[in-house]
């Protein structure tokens, strides 16, 4: 009694086509499958071009009905699927690997440990080559020419003891663009991918039996963008290839011939096979008919170019002798005339090259009642489900990637980088960025306000610190932390004002703190305003300079007129604003030495109080002269300048200042009885010598 087919007992496969995407479910019984269910469907529009997704959300849809379909009339849902991916810019390699066994009886998982190994020294071997267009490839599929025991060729290591196992393998790499984007299809249509393969490996699974691989045989897919071949001899497939026209080359020719868009072409050329007369539109409109025979000819150039690319690939693959027989499969090779011309390219008899359909797979397929896709076009997607039948569970490893589990074709040493890329883990989650920097003016400099350092991306594996050259392996969890962004650099009007909110000038030698005032752009603003870029600040006095003096000479505005007020050492409009450390020096007008001035009777101090000060009069001794100060309640050096004929802008380096015969500095504070000297030091001659 036949399996009712069960989400456990089933494998789905799918051949993703040019023109074509066919779905198949089956039931594996005693090594064969029998058919469940299956369906076509043909893209809406060119979403493939030979072989290579062009449209992912395109093909996705096409999938997507398919899956529905099949979901449909089996009754439940499909999850895990089995593919294959065209030979487009197919790379392969043959590798000889040898290991020692353990003594023990060889079992399967020792035979697959040794081909995995063999499959990663040919993708080590190849990466150590310089990458065609820089890219990177990936294993699709691989064959085993021979296995050896200590060293002598055998058919199966498996139930056998020795002391050495070896293989010779060949290995098939793709571009990683072309397994991507099979793999992003299949995430849009939430399928986990059950097997990978390359087309050709498939449709020799199930077109060329083992055992008539002994013979040297060619199998040529021809769909509708590429045609594969893979050929035999000896047991083994020895060689894969592939030619990048196919069945489209002949539909682009009937639309220039017969001047119709590509889908009528496309309808043109399957109704070929029933050599009748063909009734089209063209793209003015007219309605004509066309014989078979007519368009046969119309096509022919094209056709033989086919036959003939086709027939040298076959050559250049078998050592450029023509094989014993060419099997064709693929829709694309049931264009009439077209096996005719390959056997006449390779010099066969033309019975030798055939077209299988599915009435040769009775052996590995049982179908019951009517095939609803009998022909050739229906192989390869059987060859996926035989393929993924044989290598159930070998295939792939299982890595669980934030607490998502991948599946991942094993057909290489994986880092967490290869996974993560394989995933489609977003780069950009890795790297962090720096805050953006502030930057603006303050008084008159440039200012620069860093932003935030990144915090880098935290891997995981397994619970361990690990990088994107950790090593993983089937079972292994990976936990990605992502990166975080710095912040960017802020600042506000506050944070540029000195902490009591105010700036000490220095006037007449005293420091002197007044009320601070934040500009930006010239504008007064609020403490909480934000600095924006390239913004010019200027951090000054609350006051301008005429009403600061005012208030600190406690004069009216007319009175400041009998005063000479410099800052810095020069004369400023009145209504500059002074700045942290600027030197404000007054005198009245006309007077060099005076013995009295005004002097302020408030000096400002944060919080805006005000208390008065007491005047006292100390006499100093200046260079061996008596002078007497008064009118302050404390005196520093610099004062001394107020009162002797003597600018300390006029004395040049070195000067010489003491205070009662020490060393001083101008802002040394004086006491009644100092002594003063203020000189120049004389500098000794230098001398020369031989």
């Amino acid at each position: 009694m036949a399996l009712k087919a069960s989400p456990e007992n089933t494998i789905f496969a799918l051949d993703i086509g040019t023109r074509t995407v066919i779905g198949l479910v089956a039931v594996p019984e005693d090594g064969r499958l029998r058919l469940a269910a299956q369906r076509l469907v043909e893209h809406r529009r060119r979403t493939m071009l030979d072989g290579q997704i062009h449209d992912i959300p395109g093909v996705a849809e096409a999938v997507r009905a398919v899956k529905k379909e099949l979901e449909g009339e089996l009754g439940f849902p499909l999850r895990h699927v089995a593919i294959a991916a065209a030979g487009r810019s197919l790379i392969t390699r043959s590798c000889h690997i040898e290991q020692e066994t353990s003594g023990q009886e060889i079992d399967w998982p020792e035979v697959n440990a040794l081909e995995l190994a063999a499959i990663q020294q040919a993708h080590r071997e190849l990466a150590a080559e310089p990458p065609p267009s820089g890219q990177d490839f990936t294993c699709v599929g691989y064959s085993i020419v021979s296995y050896y025991l200590d060293g002598y060729p055998i058919s199966n290591l498996v139930g056998h003891r020795g002391k050495t196992i070896g293989a010779d393998v060949l290995a098939t790499f793709l571009p990683g663009s072309v397994v991507n984007s099979l793999y992003a299809v299949l995430q849009r249509v939430e399928l986990e991918p059950l097997s990978l393969t390359l087309e050709p490996i498939a449709a020799i699974e199930a077109a060329i039996p083992e055992n008539y691989r002994l013979l040297n045989l060619a199998l040529v897919d021809i769909g509708a963008g590429t045609s594969d071949i893979a050929i035999t001899r000896d047991g083994a497939i020895t060689a894969y290839g592939m030619v990048p026209v196919a069945g489209d080359e002949i539909t682009e020719e009937i639309v220039q011939t017969c001047l119709v868009d590509f889908d009528t072409a496309e309808r043109m050329k399957r109704e070929l096979v029933r050599g009748e007369d063909i009734r089209y539109m063209d793209i003015v409109g007219m309605e004509n008919t066309i014989s078979c025979q007519d368009l046969l000819a119309r096509i022919d150039p094209a056709l033989e170019r086919l036959a003939r690319e086709i027939s040298t690939q076959i050559l250049a693959q078998n050592g450029g002798r023509p094989p014993r027989s060419v099997f064709c499969v693929g829709g694309g090779g049931q264009i009439p005339g077209l096996t005719e011309k390959i056997a006449r390219h390779l010099e066969l008899d033309k019975n030798r090259v055939v077209l299988r359909d599915r009435r040769s797979l009775g052996q590995v397929l049982m179908v019951e009642g009517e095939d609803q896709i009998p022909g050739p076009e229906g192989v390869t997607v059987a060859g996926i489900a035989l393929v993924a039948l044989r290598k159930l569970g070998h295939d792939f490893i299982h890595i669980m990637v934030n607490g998502v589990e991948h599946r991942l074709f094993n057909a290489r040493e994986f880092t967490v980088g290869n996974v993560l890329a394989l995933t489609g883990f977003n780069p950009r989650l890795l790297i962090g960025q720096n805050g953006k920097n502030l930057a603006f003016t303050l008084n008159g400099k440039r200012q620069v306000i860093y932003g935030g350092l990144s915090q880098p991306a935290r891997i995981l594996v397994n619970d361990r610190e690990a990088n994107m050259q950790t090593r993983v392996a089937h079972g292994d969890r990976i936990v990605v932390h992502p990166a975080v962004n710095g912040k960017d650099a802020r600042a506000t009007a506050a944070d540029l004002l000195p902490p009591p909110g105010t700036i000490t000038v220095h006037a007449n030698g005293r420091p002197v703190e007044t009320a601070a005032l934040c500009l930006i752009n010239g504008q007064a603003a609020e403490p909480t305003r934000e600095i924006t870029p390239e913004c010019e600040v200027e951090i000054c006095s609350v006051k301008p300079l005429f009403e600061w003096l005012a208030e600190h000479l406690a004069a009216s505005p007319v009175e400041l007129d009998a005063w000479e007020v410099l800052v810095n050492g020069r004369a400023v409009p009145p209504t500059y604003r002074l700045h942290d450390g600027d030197r404000v020096d007054y005198r009245p007008v006309g007077r060099e030495n005076p013995t009295q001035e005004i002097l302020p009777r408030h000096q400002e101090i944060p919080g805006g109080n005000f208390s008065s000060e007491l005047t006292q009069s100390i006499t100093v001794t200046v260079n061996g002269s008596t002078v007497n100060l008064t009118g302050r309640s404390s005196y520093i050096f610099i004062d001394i300048f107020n009162y002797i004929d003597l600018d300390p802008g006029g004395l040049k380096p070195p000067i010489r200042l003491t205070l009662n015969g020490k060393e001083a500095s101008f802002t040394d504070e004086l006491h009644d009885g100092d002594i003063i000297e203020i000189g120049v030091l004389n500098r000794k001659p230098r001398s020369h010598g031989l």
